[in-house]
């Protein structure tokens, strides 16, 4: 099973779409399927809106992803604002 990591993107949007695209990798990276993958890229990305909303161009967002039962959760920071998204991966590519 893959180990949890962390990434730091700039709230830039040139650079933080690459944070749901590595979240849809490691969910394909623990197990499942497109869809799941594509589900958490989804609120990820979403999350990661909100956290920028009325941030800095300076700022970076911090992200944790951690394997989490049958699942993947997320917890993101920037500047003093932190959110977390979980999904369960509920189908397996067996």
């Amino acid at each position: 099973m893959p180990e949890a990591f962390t990434m730091t993107v700039s709230v830039d949007e040139r650079y933080r779409v690459l944070a749901p695209e590595v979240a849809g990798k490691y969910a394909s990276l623990l197990g499942g399927t497109d869809a799941d993958g594509e589900a958490l890229a989804a609120a990820l990305a979403d999350a990661v809106a909100r956290l920028v909303d009325d941030a800095d161009a300076t700022e970076v967002i911090d992200l944790e992803f951690r394997p989490d039962g049958n699942g993947v959760e997320v917890h993101l920071t920037c500047g003093d604002r932190s959110t977390v998204v979980s999904h369960t991966l509920l189908a397996s590519k067996d």
